[in-house]
């Protein structure tokens, strides 16, 4: 007696597995029993099998985690997340360091702004006693994320003393009035610094001077119209402060189509459509964070009450 196997497409595969996705189980040893019974029945969809890789490595598994990661890479090589996930999985566990850096470098040429990109070339440079790499590589992520203060932490300990100071001096800078008077003084020895009007914005956000932040994040965007962190600012301000929904609204929309892998995009996106009743859509956005990071427990908790 012959088997017949039901006929699929890609498409379909995958999205059957998105809708798996939102209802696996918590528990690692259960959610690796039903991507391997739905991979029985579509064996070629490499988000499941990029999803086994990470749960088999937090098992403890590493040969298998290895098998799945490679395999999701070799269905979909071009895939950000799962050449993150492998190369990461080369250097750490393997320590394949030429093998990971020649795939995060070759990745970054295609992501040049991405900045889990570039904080892994960064440690892995400065793990192998290349200090100049690693802090081109930080550097460029700290202007990304210049509120991270992981990456100026490293940064303050890569460039030693004199840098420290800087480094460690909050990104958004403190309340107190007499913190205003070096950005205004910035701001009136170069009135187009997109930066100096971005914290300006943040410092009056901070005090509910709304109309001022809102000012000053325009103007930051006007001035450096392409910058991905003035841009989302501007969004978060028209959103929770101006009550500019649909403005927000729209410059997300623009966002994700310029970083569609974007985690805090797709998260304010995944929030707007929950909040505007629209929760397949919002499931959507949610569900792309966590093809990204699947180890999101914060997206998880948030698709189990859209």
């Amino acid at each position: 007696m012959t088997t017949s196997v039901i006929p699929y497409n890609q498409y379909e595969a995958q999205n059957a597995y998105q809708r798996l996705r939102t209802c696996l189980s918590r528990e690692s040893a259960e959610a690796i029993a039903e991507i391997k019974t739905f991979l029985k029945m579509f064996p070629d969809v490499p988000l499941a099998h990029n999803d086994l890789g990470v749960l088999y490595h937090q098992s403890g598994n590493d040969l298998l985690a290895l098998a799945h990661y490679e395999k999701a890479n070799r269905l979909q090589p071009n895939n950000p997340t799962v050449i993150k996930n492998l190369a990461e999985f080369y250097f750490v566990v393997l320590g394949w360091t030429d093998d990971a850096i020649e795939m995060l470098t070759e990745l970054l040429n295609a992501w040049p702004n991405d900045f889990e990109i570039l904080t892994a070339l960064g440690n892995i440079s400065e793990t192998v006693g290349q200090p100049e790499e690693a802090r081109a590589f930080y550097r460029k992520a700290n202007q990304l994320e210049p509120g991270n203060a992981e990456v100026r932490e490293i940064l303050a300990r890569l460039d030693g003393p004199v840098s420290a100071a800087e480094y460690r001096q909050p990104a958004l800078l403190p309340q107190q009035d007499e913190e205003l008077a070096p950005l205004q003084q910035l701001l009136a020895q170069n009135p187009a610094s997109a930066l100096a009007h971005n914290n300006l914005g943040i410092v009056y956000s901070r005090r509910g001077e709304y109309d001022q932040a809102r000012f000053h994040h325009e103007q930051a965007v006007k001035c450096e119209p392409a910058n991905l962190m003035y841009r989302k600012n501007l969004a978060d301000l028209y959103y929770t402060a101006c009550g500019m929904i649909d403005e927000a609204v729209e410059i997300y929309t623009q966002l994700i189509k310029e970083y569609p892998n974007d985690v805090e995009v797709l998260t304010a996106l995944a929030i707007f459509s929950k909040e505007a009743n629209l929760p397949e859509q919002s499931r959507i956005f949610i569900n792309k964070v966590l093809a990204l990071q699947p180890w999101n427990t914060e997206a998880r908790t948030f698709l189990s009450g859209v």
